[in-house]
C-alpha cells in the first residue's frame, strides 16, 4: 500500500507553462482520505510552492531548495544551511563569469543583485519572498542554497568549471537548462525524503515518487515506486521503476490514478 507520494515541480508536476491540472485537488482529497501523504519536493523556495498550493497547503508536505528546507504546511520541520566562508567563496568563483546571473536563497529570504533587477520575472517564477539588494553584503539571513542562472540556456558550459572551484563539502547540480543549484554536499532530495520517512514511520517500498532531471535521482532512489517523467533525462529514466507519460501530458496524475486510487 503506497503511504506516501512525492514529486518534482518543473518538468514534472507542472506542465510547459508553469501550471498544473485543477483536476489534482480532487484527487488530493481522495489521498487525504485514504490518509496518503502528498510531498512537493523541489529546487523552488519553499514560499512559492507553499502558495501555490493553497488553499491545501497546510494539509501538504514541502521540500523546498532541494532538500534544504522541509516543512509540513506553514510549520518548518528542518533547514540546512550554508557556512558564510562557502558563500562567499561562491561568490567570487561566478563573479568570473559576468554574464551569469545568482540568486542567494535564505531561510527568510532569497536575495538578487540590483544589476539584475532586469531579470525580475525569472526570479518571480521561482521565487515570492525576494528581495533586490545592492551588495551581497547587505544580506541578514541564512544560506540554504545559491542558484545560478543562465540567461541564454546554456548553463551546462559552466558546470564543470564552477564544480572544480568549489570547496570541500559543497555540491554543484544542474537543473535543466539555466540552473546550477549549489549546496552542502551531505543535503539532496533524497536525504529530505528519508528524513519524512523516518518522521511519519514510512518504508521506502510504501512510497512513490516522481521527477525529470539529476537533482530528482535521490529522490527517486530513495523510494521503491519511482517513475521517471517521458520527458526526463536518460539517467532519470535509467534507475525508475516505471515511466510516466510527459509532464504536458498529467503523467503524474495519471500513475497515481491507476496505480494508487483505482486499488482497493
Amino acid at each position: 500500500m503506497i503511504k506516501l507520494i512525492a514529486t518534482d515541480m518543473d518538468g514534472t508536476f507542472l506542465d510547459s507553462s508553469k501550471r498544473f491540472s485543477m483536476e489534482f485537488f480532487d484527487i488530493f482529497e481522495e489521498l487525504r482520505k485514504r490518509k496518503i501523504k502528498f510531498v512537493i519536493a523541489s529546487g523552488n523556495q519553499y514560499f512559492r510552492l507553499y502558495q501555490k498550493f493553497l488553499p491545501i497547503s497546510n494539509e501538504m508536505y514541502f521540500i523546498g531548495e532541494n532538500g534544504s528546507y522541509i516543512a509540513k504546511g506553514a510549520k518548518l520541520i528542518a533547514t540546512n544551511t550554508l557556512k558564510k566562508e562557502q558563500v562567499q567563496a561562491v561568490i567570487q568563483l561566478v563573479e568570473s563569469h559576468p554574464e551569469l546571473n545568482m540568486i542567494l536563497c535564505g531561510v527568510k529570504s532569497a536575495y538578487c543583485l540590483n544589476e539584475f533587477k532586469h531579470l525580475e520575472p525569472v526570479v518571480r517564477t521561482y521565487y515570492c519572498n525576494y528581495q533586490f539588494v545592492e551588495s551581497y553584503d547587505d544580506i541578514d539571513d541564512e544560506i540554504m542554497k545559491i542558484a545560478i542562472y543562465d540567461p541564454n540556456h546554456q548553463i551546462i558550459r559552466y558546470a564543470d568549471d564552477i564544480a572544480c572551484g568549489l570547496d570541500k563539502g559543497v555540491k554543484a547540480t544542474t537543473s535543466g537548462n539555466e540552473w546550477i543549484d549549489i549546496q552542502n554536499e551531505d543535503i539532496n532530495k533524497g536525504v529530505a525524503i528519508k528524513l519524512l520517512q523516518r518522521e511519519l514511520d514510512i518504508k521506502p517500498e510504501e512510497c512513490m515518487a516522481f521527477g525529470d532531471q539529476m537533482n530528482d535521482y535521490t529522490l527517486l532512489k530513495s523510494v521503491k515506486y519511482s517513475y521517471a517523467m517521458a520527458n526526463a533525462v536518460p539517467r532519470i529514466k535509467d534507475i525508475a521503476y516505471g515511466i510516466a507519460k510527459s509532464n504536458d501530458h498529467q503523467g503524474v496524475l495519471e500513475v497515481i490514478k491507476k496505480e494508487v486510487l483505482s486499488q482497493k
